[in-house]
């Protein structure tokens, strides 16, 4: 079985900042659309450019926030270890595991348990 290499402490680093990066992106979109709320229900007139520009802007933006968001999911969960099925690999346990098996082993030969 062959396991992905651990990604390295930059690459988390840089999905964090990609994440925050748009993450801030929507909340000054949320702002430029509540604003627009704002003029509709005042009564003012609104650009429809300018609203069909911002709606396009916050749906891209949503859009890359849910990309941005598995990527740092996955990089999050490679550095613990944790596969795509959600499950995590301790192969710590199991180099433990595997060892107190061959000492048992070894001890039952020694012992003349199996004999061939």
């Amino acid at each position: 079985m062959t396991t992905q290499p651990v990604p390295q402490l930059d690459e988390l680093a840089e999905a964090e900042a990609m994440f925050a990066s748009v993450h801030r992106s929507l909340a000054e979109l949320r702002e430029a659309l509540e604003s627009l709320k704002q003029q509709a229900i005042s009564g003012e007139e609104i650009d429809a450019t300018a609203t069909t520009k911002t709606v396009s802007q916050l749906s891209e933006a949503v859009a890359r926030c849910q990309k941005a968001g598995l990527i740092l999911y996955d990089c999050r969960n490679k550095q613990a270890g944790i596969a795509r099925g959600g499950y995590a690999l301790d192969f710590d346990k199991a180099r433990a595991d595997i060892g107190c098996k061959l000492d048992r082993l070894r001890c039952a030969i020694g012992s003349g348990e199996f004999l061939e």
